[in-house]
């Protein structure tokens, strides 16, 4: 017997419902439920223009302490809807990976009058779908018009259900580790439209072992967070059951963090260290009282290392290799504070101005943290040749920026260009810029003129940036960026990077996966296009195989010597392969330190 808690308006309605009665007895519960709601509820009419949500997230645990389920309820005053209009929609695919959208069950709404049947159905259209990609939408609409307030209720599985797509962000629900995570993109339900709701978060962890929590992007606990679009609700982070903070007690302004699991490596420290930089970069980016952010570090097995920026937090994973370095993850977190920062160009917005916004953290990822005395000249430079490797081996170096947003999931060698093509581009922009000024002036100046832009609340456009080049740099800077923009490979000076560290030559050999590309990509890997003579060959793959795991690569691609591993299923058998996934070797382009300099001459 489980007890369900639909949070009305303050007040809680309890159900006692067993899940083999509701299994048998679905339509009556729905039923049930939905006269409930209504009943005794108060729910007032609230005028159109004073649009709230209240979001109450309740996570139910199994008898091993492990989270199965969240109930999801979702409160919407001022939300007038009529016949057939959308009430609330979900992306099926979300940055590549399935939302909750087909898995979710009990779904339930009601008003002030009583039921509201929902109508679910698939759309394609503009404003919908993965935003990256275009594609479809489960809306559910009403069959009459609403009156009051709307209450909305669904239960989610607290892990992904549906099979890893391939490539993609930590986003997906995940319950690992006596905890339970995920983004608001893949499992809340929205209105459409860009809104303003005044927006509350609440948790009830009366089914999570004593001692449990819930937090969000927004803040521990209970938030008052005022003002947000849907959007920004979406794109916040929620994690709940046996979770660990630093500092204690959270704060409400300011840097914060939280994990789920064990990581290999004593969290607090790197978390104290990514707190000091924070608030570094709230001096740089003359913020008094930073508003809250949040760091949040779950276990990933595929892709541990990587991570994603979402509503004032972003998400960081730990795991083996590179998911348990040190030094890697605290490059990883400066990239992904740095975009709660930094300006972006809204138009054209997405993938297809990444350059900026990745090439840009990518350059200052590890620029800021030398400057402020957090990395050593030592790491800088490690993670500048990372990069560099990467870059200038890279067979798609010189591929238009235009065939980015298409290809982007499809190949690892495409996905890295924004972050590694615009940081080289950036290094040498900076360059120019302090040459031009005498030393005066640098990149600093012309993010800050962008961000200037932006506070203005104007759409900023690739125009904008050419005007600020040409003021900073001259008419030829524009040329050369729209030179760029076509897939010109930028190479910065042997000093770019300050007076410590000099270009050198050095042969490394490209990343070569050994067969299309696009198969990492699918949901189901089943291996076309075997290069004859590649090492994937050697190994013994073949045409046909079916790889049974999703493959990461990004990380793979930067690192000369680590080995593809992958799970194949040949005949009914599935067995490991694995090999080094390079090709030939090329002359490609690296730093190295200057000798005799000590590293407080380093910083630029």
């Amino acid at each position: 017997m489980k007890f369900d808690i639909i949070p009305i308006r303050s007040r809680y309605v309890r159900l006692l419902v067993s899940e083999m009665w509701l299994r048998a007895n679905r339509l009556k519960w729905r039923t049930l439920v939905l006269g409930m709601l209504v009943q005794g509820t108060a729910l007032d009419a609230n005028p159109a223009e004073d649009r709230s949500i209240a979001l109450t997230l309740a996570p139910t645990a199994n008898s091993e302490g492990q989270i199965e389920t969240f109930a999801i309820t979702l409160n919407f005053g001022g939300l007038s809807k009529g016949v057939g209009e959308t009430l609330v929609q979900l992306p099926l695919v979300e940055s590549n990976v399935d939302s909750v959208a087909t898995t979710l069950t009990g779904l339930v709404a009601a008003d002030a009058l009583g039921a509201l049947d929902l109508t679910a159905q698939t759309r394609t259209a503009p404003g919908t779908g993965d935003a990256d990609s275009g594609g479809p939408t489960r809306i559910w609409a009403v069959n009459r018009e609403t009156s009051g307030p709307v209450v909305v209720r669904y239960i989610v599985p607290a892990n992904a259900t549906l099979p890893p797509r391939g490539p993609a962000p930590p986003v997906a629900l995940s319950n690992d580790g006596y905890g339970a995570s995920g983004a608001g993109s893949v499992f809340l339900l929205m209105p459409p439209g860009d809104d303003h709701y005044r927006t509350t978060v609440d948790w009830d962890l009366s089914r999570l072992p004593s001692g449990s929590s819930g937090i969000s992007s927004l803040g521990n606990g209970h938030v008052d967070a005022g003002p947000m679009t849907a959007a920004e609700l979406t794109s916040s982070f929620f994690m709940a059951g046996r979770v660990a903070t630093w500092p204690q007690p959270t704060p409400s302004t300011g840097f914060f963090s939280a994990w789920q699991g064990k990581p290999a490596f004593d969290a607090e420290p790197l978390m104290a260290w990514a707190g000091t930089l924070y608030k570094d970069y709230s001096r740089l980016f003359r913020q008094a009282t930073p508003p809250p952010y949040g760091v949040f570090l779950r276990y990933n097995p595929i892709n541990a290392g990587g991570g994603v920026a979402m509503h004032q937090s972003f998400v960081v994973t730990f795991g083996s290799g590179a998911g348990s370095d040190v030094a890697k993850l605290r490059m990883t977190l400066a990239h992904e504070m740095f975009h709660t920062f930094q300006p972006r160009i809204t138009d054209p917005d997405g993938l297809a101005s990444a350059w900026f916004t990745e090439g840009l953290a990518t350059f200052y990822q590890r620029r800021l943290p030398l400057r402020y005395g957090m990395i050593t000249p030592s790491a800088f430079l490690d993670d500048l040749n990372y990069y560099a490797g990467r870059y200038y081996t890279n067979v798609m170096a010189t591929v238009p920026n235009s065939v980015i947003p298409t290809r982007f999931w499809a190949d690892t060698r495409i996905r890295t260009l924004p972050y590694d093509r615009g940081m080289f581009y950036f290094a040498t922009v900076d360059e120019a810029i302090r040459l031009r000024s005498g030393g005066k002036r640098s990149m600093d100046d012309a993010m800050f003129a962008m961000l200037a832009l932006q506070a203005a609340g104007k759409a900023v456009r690739y125009a904008d940036w050419e005007a600020i080049l040409a003021r900073e740099i001259g008419a030829g800077a524009v040329a050369d960026f729209r030179a760029f923009l076509a897939g010109r490979m930028p190479l910065p000076s042997s000093g770019a990077f300050g007076p410590c560290f000099r270009r050198i030559s050095k042969p490394l050999r490209r990343y070569e996966l050994g067969f299309d590309t696009a198969v990492l990509a699918e949901p189901k890997r089943t291996v076309r296009g075997l290069v004859g003579g590649s090492a994937a060959a050697a190994a013994g793959l073949r045409n046909g195989d079916d790889i049974v795991d999703p493959v990461p690569q990004d990380r793979i691609q930067g690192d000369q010597t680590e080995r593809l591993m992958l799970k194949v299923r040949r005949d009914g058998k599935i067995f490991a392969i694995n090999y080094l996934p390079r090709g030939e070797t090329v002359s490609a382009w690296q730093w190295d330190r200057v000798a005799g300099l000590p590293d407080k001459k380093c910083a630029l």
